[in-house]
């Protein structure tokens, strides 16, 4: 079996992930994928906990924001 990980630098954008994908596609046998959240993604999940602890209605916009930057 071999396990790849990858952080959130390397798969920060589409252009990572398709980076990942060609690392990966020339495997064979078992492969383990192990990838960390979007760059920056667990910062700004951070920031949307702080926010809706605080009772602040901006963590709705910060949630919008990461859907996009996903999207994207």
């Amino acid at each position: 079996m071999k396990v790849y990980k990858f952080g959130g630098a390397s798969v920060k954008d589409g252009s990572g992930i398709r980076n990942m994908a060609e690392i990966v596609s020339d495997v064979s046998g078992n492969l383990v994928i192990v990838i960390s959240a979007f760059g920056k993604t667990t910062n700004s999940l951070e920031k949307v906990l702080k926010s809706w602890i605080k009772g602040d209605d901006a963590y709705r916009n910060q949630l919008d924001e990461i859907y996009r930057y996903h999207i994207r």
